[in-house]
């Protein structure tokens, strides 16, 4: 009885899941996903095709993507384990020069990481359409800040950049209350600020909680506050995942964030769920990526970084099949495919848009050099166009500088 009763909630949540799809696809809910049916549609790719992708038609495919609990969660276990955390201290502290070192000297040139930047922490951050506003950029300023320190104590061991981070995260979980919208700014606006910034202020809480089983001392008490206040963050941050754009993307990375930081299964795996559910939804089959068409040459990015960050946070948890997801007959990754269009498009102005004028987004490239050599997967074109941007810098929207934690030095 409770094996049927499974299947029709799972079969319950798919129905409601193409549903919102369709929606998304029609380009009806909201102003920011305008355009991407009708490029797709230009593009010679339809809703059905996709969604025969992915299974949805297909009753099975419900179990096929049913959760599957990981637990005990690995940590630390977003982005960087400890193993890496001890390769980059390593790296940095040798005499020979390496990418993770050249990347890591980059890093050192954000003042964000001293332990010395001025935080300040606000009961509300109100949001702003588009262009983002003072409250904002003061909420993720501080959230790298706590990063950033975060990653230099355990590379140099200085507790001054301990003390930094564990300053701003107590300040912000203790202060903060929800967010507050601008005149002319839609409510879901919060929920993509919110999909942003959870797994910036979850990455630091990771290593200052985790890092060496816990040699920071940050204490239960402290611990639980934050985890109110990611909560908080939560409840935005996943209803973005019901959009079929980046902003989908961004949702389910931050529902895996969460469920990593949080040691939860079930929010993890609707995040990983979802996640491989929007590969298809944002690389064609031909390998373009959504947006790119209608859009510019950034927003696809947003979406590739979100897939790559989400991929490496689900290997370390023992699963690769981001990376290796595959639609149809296809013998290449889709999301590898996706990677190799936006390099061409940036490296030799091939494709529906030229980006020559522009550079790969910072936080993704190194990860995903780094996940397909691992897997022996040949992106050749990526990989150029990742040398030739080296190292990469901060990131508007996501982690960056991962030159400095996923650089290789054997291509």
């Amino acid at each position: 009885m409770l094996r049927i009763s499974k299947l029709h909630i799972t079969k319950l949540h798919f129905t409601a899941m193409a549903s919102m799809l369709l929606i998304g696809w029609a380009g009806a809910a909201y102003a920011n996903d305008r355009g991407t049916a009708a490029a797709g549609a230009a593009a010679g790719h339809t809703v059905a095709q996709d969604f025969a992708a992915l299974g949805i038609v297909e009753i099975d495919a419900a179990d096929n993507l049913a959760d599957k609990a990981v637990p005990p969660f690995k940590h630390p276990g977003l982005l960087v384990t400890q193993t890496r955390l001890n390769s980059i201290r390593a790296a940095v502290q040798s005499t020979a020069n390496s990418a993770i070192k050249t990347g890591y000297n980059r890093l050192l040139q954000d003042n964000r990481g001293s332990h010395t930047y001025a935080h300040s922490a606000l009961a509300t951050v109100q949001v702003v359409r588009a262009a983002g506003g003072p409250q904002e950029t003061r909420w993720k300023n501080d959230s790298m800040a706590a990063y950033l320190n975060a990653l230099r104590w355990t590379v140099s061991g200085d507790t001054r950049n301990r003390d930094k981070a564990i300053q701003i995260l107590d300040a912000w979980s203790s202060k903060f209350t929800g967010f507050t919208l601008a005149s002319g700014t839609d409510a879901p606006q919060a929920w993509l600020e919110a999909a942003w910034g959870l797994p910036v202020w979850a990455s630091a809480a990771e290593i200052i909680r985790h890092h060496n089983g816990g040699e920071a001392g940050w204490t239960p008490a402290q611990q639980d506050r934050f985890n109110s206040y990611l909560n908080k963050l939560y409840a935005q941050a996943n209803q973005a995942s019901s959009r079929t754009n980046n902003w989908g993307v961004s949702g389910a990375l931050a529902m895996m964030a969460a469920g990593v930081y949080q040691d939860d299964a079930n929010r993890y795996n609707a995040g990983l769920n979802r996640m491989k559910q929007m590969i298809p939804l944002i690389v064609y089959s031909s390998g373009e990526v959504q947006e790119l068409q209608a859009r510019d040459c950034h927003h696809p990015q947003y979406s590739l970084a979100g897939i790559a960050q989400a991929a490496e946070i689900a290997t370390i948890q023992g699963d690769t099949s981001v990376w290796t997801h595959t639609v149809g007959a296809d013998s290449q990754p889709r999301f590898a495919r996706g990677l190799e269009y936006m390099a061409k498009s940036i490296l030799y102005g091939e494709g529906v848009r030229d980006c020559r004028s522009n550079g790969l987004y910072a936080g993704y490239s190194d990860i995903a050099v780094n996940g397909y050599r691992n897997r022996g997967v040949a992106i050749p074109n990526f990989q150029n166009a990742t040398k030739r941007g080296r190292p990469d810098a901060s990131a508007a929207e996501f982690l960056g500088y991962s030159t400095a934690t996923h650089g290789r030095d054997d291509y």
